[in-house]
């Protein structure tokens, strides 16, 4: 099943929330779409984690449409991403390295493979408009290949016609986004909560349950280090970000079972939470970013109660804060790359 995130940073999902979803949660807000035995006992989850992996979860631009996704000249005086006129064969043989390391991503790999029509980049182009809404890119491409790839460093490899192609770390990050945003097919992408389809209103405040949403930060951040991805804002734009850290208070403990606390309550849990996701790069860069300033992070606080049993095990949770995530998913890595990308590993830091 080729995965459904068409031409823009959200998930491409047709039906939205009616009913608020206060305490238990409903199947498509289950901790079992993200972690499929998970710790269910509060006091054995860890209120704060740092994903433990020094060349993962590299920040990256988001390659808007607006700017031609990945036929965007980052590296050019004047960069640009539209009405591209590419060298011929004939030209990049006279060219010097430096001169092709202005192309676009979508251009090199192009070369590499010796398509002198340039195949990706007329692709690239037919998903690309200078008037598409700023929020519409493929960090949804971005966000899971941070989570899967070492941050890659700047290589050069030689093409079929013995011509250098060199790839700054940027260039290779937009080809791996643009893979797992339009090419790498997975069965499932274990989309937890439903995305909403309008701005914040009725049907877009509880789709993803507050306790499952604790559960699923904490197993997976705090027991399995390993990330998710998660869509930080509630209305109907989507900002795909991977999470990497997490710190957790109990504000209150021993509060007694709200009327609508799901079934089996008998003691609520108030907590405050801060997650913190890679954001975007303010510039493409061709060396690594992680380890400088260049690598932002950004912190999201939330607060919710947490629904304990008699055991201590969370079965629900209402969300306090305004903010909250819309719906949280993974996409498994690509162990190979098919087609036009099939010498991208070679560029891999992996």
């Amino acid at each position: 099943m080729r995965n459904l995130f068409l031409a823009s940073l959200c998930f491409f999902v047709l039906t939205s929330v009616k009913a608020a979803i206060n305490s238990e949660w409903p199947s498509y807000s289950d901790p079992k779409i993200q972690v499929p035995a998970y710790e269910k006992k509060f006091s054995n989850l860890p209120l704060a984690a740092t994903i433990n992996d020094s060349q993962k979860l590299w920040a990256n631009d988001y390659w808007p449409r607006r700017n031609g996704l990945i036929n965007y000249r980052w590296n050019a005086k004047n960069p640009t991403g539209f009405k591209l006129v590419s060298p011929t064969k004939a030209e990049l043989l006279k060219m010097s390295l430096e001169e092709i390391a202005t192309l676009a991503p979508s251009e090199k790999l192009d070369i590499l493979n010796g398509n002198y029509d340039y195949p990706l980049k007329e692709e690239s182009d037919s998903r690309s408009s200078p008037r598409a809404p700023i929020w519409h890119g493929i960090c949804h491409g971005w966000s899971p290949a941070a989570i899967n790839h070492n941050e890659p460093l700047a290589k050069t490899l030689i093409n079929p016609d013995g011509i250098a192609v060199p790839f700054g770390s940027s260039d290779i990050k937009g080809l791996l986004s643009y893979y797992y945003a339009y090419k790498h097919e997975v069965s499932s992408t274990h989309q937890m909560g439903k995305r909403c389809q309008i701005n914040i209103g009725p049907g877009c405040d509880n789709d993803l349950n507050a306790g499952a949403f604790h559960l699923v930060l904490t197993n997976k951040l705090g027991l399995e280090n390993t990330s998710f991805v998660a869509d930080i804002e509630r209305g109907r734009q989507v900002w795909n970000h991977a999470a990497n850290e997490y710190s957790s208070i109990v504000v209150r403990d021993n509060l007694p079972p709200a009327s609508d606390s799901a079934k089996g309550t008998v003691r609520r849990v108030q907590v405050k939470t801060a997650m913190t996701v890679v954001m975007k790069i303010a510039k493409n860069s061709w060396e690594p970013v992680l380890g400088t300033e260049a690598q932002i992070n950004e912190v999201r606080n939330y607060e919710y109660t947490l629904e304990l049993n008699a055991s201590g095990e969370i079965i629900g949770g209402e969300w306090i804060s305004h903010a909250r995530p819309d719906f949280l998913w993974t996409m498994k890595k690509a162990e190979a790359f098919k087609g036009q990308f099939s010498r991208l590993s070679e560029l891999l830091n992996d």
